[in-house]
């Protein structure tokens, strides 16, 4: 009867840094994992403990790192607050624009409606199109009551 290796933390390790380079891995299926290569798991504890650290290890090096150096935090302050003042000055011209752009059409529209009032038939016009469609409203009103049948 041969006995089945004796699975160390190294393999466990090595085996689950290569299943986490193919893609997420599971607990259950680095131990499937261990022992198809080494014919053993291993104790279950020690399995799942170096998993979780594995898995946190590779979360923290996902993580970017922050410069410890006190310059470069500085110097990084200082582009950021330029590529703010940079943001703020062309949102600040982009509303300008838009208002020059709203007030412009704005006048133009006043301009037209003044035009159009300056019609010396508009008022008239208006006064027979208005009785037009109250006339038509009041026909089509009598048109839909039901009419008293003959007997």
């Amino acid at each position: 009867m041969t006995r089945p290796l004796l699975v160390l933390d190294h393999h466990i390790r090595d085996t689950c840094r290569e299943l986490m380079a193919a893609g997420r891995v599971s607990g259950r299926a680095l131990r499937r994992a261990l022992r198809e290569r080494y014919g053993s798991v291993g104790k279950t504890d020690r399995v799942f403990r170096v998993w979780r650290e594995e898995t946190e290890r590779k979360s923290d090096a996902s993580r970017p790192q922050l410069p410890t150096d006190i310059a470069e935090l500085q110097r990084r302050l200082i582009v950021a607050e330029e590529a703010a003042k940079k943001n703020l000055a062309r949102a600040e011209r982009a509303e300008l624009r838009e208002r020059a752009h709203q007030d412009r059409w704005a006048v133009e529209v006043d301009r037209l409606r003044q035009e159009v009032r300056a019609q010396p038939r508009y008022a008239a016009e208006i006064r027979a199109l208005q009785e037009r469609v109250l006339r038509l409203t009041v026909e089509l009103h009598a048109e839909r009551q039901p009419r008293p049948e003959n007997t």
